[in-house]
């Protein structure tokens, strides 16, 4: 865990320095001056639990706690006048000085459950957008918006995608040719891997489709794709050869 100490009292930076080091906290920043504790946000936002002391000359501690997005906050003050407050900000403790070893303790362990929430949130998303990557090229079909309005091609149906500038131009079996304004990484991102492989930097091809490959193409219905030297190699793997 990575920390960062804002505090005006030497007493309290050794102090919180020395606990740190006990639960092994790596302390990598101390700001005695808030006005550069304040102009140093960026750093301060990469650390996993700030201990910000309220009462800072210059700059309080309330006006940089306003500006921490991304990690966890232990507040530190002579008094309790202004916890109310300081919760209000979400964080995550509010140590009164002075305070024992036993309550630091008890604040860190209440950071790390707050982290470990955050992950776990974090990590349900990744597998719910995953999920919904995977319902997306799985559904055996996309659309397509042509001209305003909204098409569906089944993805057997599709031949070849090629690249057009700011175009792509869609080749099926059944609907034909349709142009879509976007881009071939797009079209790219919405088709299963399994099927469709980019063989050059202009064109996607369906691996079904294809009928013949020769040195540096592959024809796929009346069309011949080029097959650029760098993708050659992935093409082969793809396919089921037997030598």
């Amino acid at each position: 865990m990575r920390g960062i100490i804002i505090e005006d009292d030497p007493f309290y930076i050794e102090f919180l320095e020395e606990f740190c080091t006990k639960v092994g906290i790596e302390v990598i920043a101390i700001y005695q001056n808030s006005v550069k504790a304040f102009k140093e946000l960026d750093l301060i936002n990469k650390a996993d639990v700030v201990f910000l002391d309220i009462h800072m000359p210059s700059i309080s501690g309330f006006d940089i706690l306003k500006e921490i997005k991304t990690c966890q906050v232990i507040i530190s003050s002579a008094d309790d006048l202004n916890a109310v407050k300081a919760f209000e900000y979400n964080v995550a403790d509010y140590l009164q000085k002075p305070f024992t070893y036993e309550r630091f303790l008890k604040a860190i362990k209440r950071v790390q459950e707050k982290l470990t929430e955050f992950q776990e949130k974090a990590n349900a998303k990744d597998i719910s957008y995953s999920k919904q990557e995977s319902q997306l090229t799985n559904t055996g079909y996309i659309f397509v918006n042509v001209n305003k309005k909204l098409i569906k091609i089944e993805l057997e149906d599709i031949n070849v995608v090629e690249s057009k500038g700011d175009y792509v131009l869609i080749k099926c079996q059944q609907l034909g040719n349709l142009i879509v304004y976007s881009t071939l990484k797009n079209i790219k991102d919405k088709l299963p891997e399994n099927t469709f492989l980019q063989v050059h930097r202009s064109y996607i091809i369906n691996l079904k489709k294809i009928v013949e490959i020769e040195e540096s193409t592959v024809i796929i219905g009346r069309d011949v794709i080029p097959i650029s030297r760098s993708n050659k190699s992935g093409l082969i793997e793809h396919l089921n050869i037997i030598n």
